[in-house]
């Protein structure tokens, strides 16, 4: 079966109902794979993305294991450290936007007893580790996908990155920030980027 991927974004922004029962949410999330499966690219996808209003996304970033089902879900907590992260979206394609996502997060489901935690695989996040680090994206999809069930997309306010001339953030002197110089990116402590902002270093 062939589905259509919802582009219309009043559609999309609208919050999704949640499922009644795990046998409800199994049935949708089949479909999700069957959509998923026929798409040359595409890490994770929810129901809203193929005209379904209920709250079941998929995420499948390890290629090599089944993907992992959310029915209902919600962050309930997410960790303060955060990273600035260009995204993707089967719903807007051809569209990258850099969001601002926690490295971290922890999910409540239906069709989980107990919360599902993701993050980073490796520590510290480099420069060179993003792009290849499968815990930390799907940490960062999880969000995205959970952003779905709420009708809430990676270009709108709050999600997408704003920068600022002047953004006064307290930060303790072990908190990790991001800087940037010249198109290179540090995630560094908040004591280490002080030093580095007198080098011509801006801090994120």
């Amino acid at each position: 079966m062939s589905y259509k991927i919802v582009k219309n974004k009043d559609i999309l922004h609208k919050k999704t109902e949640p499922v009644s029962t795990i046998q409800e949410g199994e049935e949708i999330a089949k479909k999700l794979i069957e959509a998923l499966d026929t798409l040359s690219h595409g890490i994770g996808l929810s129901a809203i993305q193929i005209g379904i209003p209920k709250a079941v996304s998929i995420v499948r970033v390890r290629k090599d294991n089944p993907p992992i089902i959310l029915m209902n879900p919600t962050i309930v907590e997410a960790s303060k450290e955060k990273l600035i992260f260009t995204e993707g979206c089967l719903s807007l394609p051809g569209k990258l936007t850099n969001t601002v996502r926690s490295l971290k997060v922890t999910v409540s489901t239906l069709n989980h007893a107990n919360p599902l935690s993701f993050g980073p695989d490796t520590d510290p996040i480099t420069q060179e580790s993003v792009g290849k680090d499968l815990g930390l994206l799907e940490s960062i999809c999880i969000q995205h996908e959970t952003d779905h069930t709420n009708g809430v997309l990676m270009i709108d306010e709050g999600i997408r990155f704003v920068p600022t001339v002047e953004k006064k953030v307290k930060h303790g002197r072990n908190d990790k920030v991001m800087v940037e110089k010249s198109g290179e990116t540090q995630y560094i402590k908040y004591k280490k980027a002080l030093e580095l902002v007198e080098q011509g270093w801006k801090i994120l």
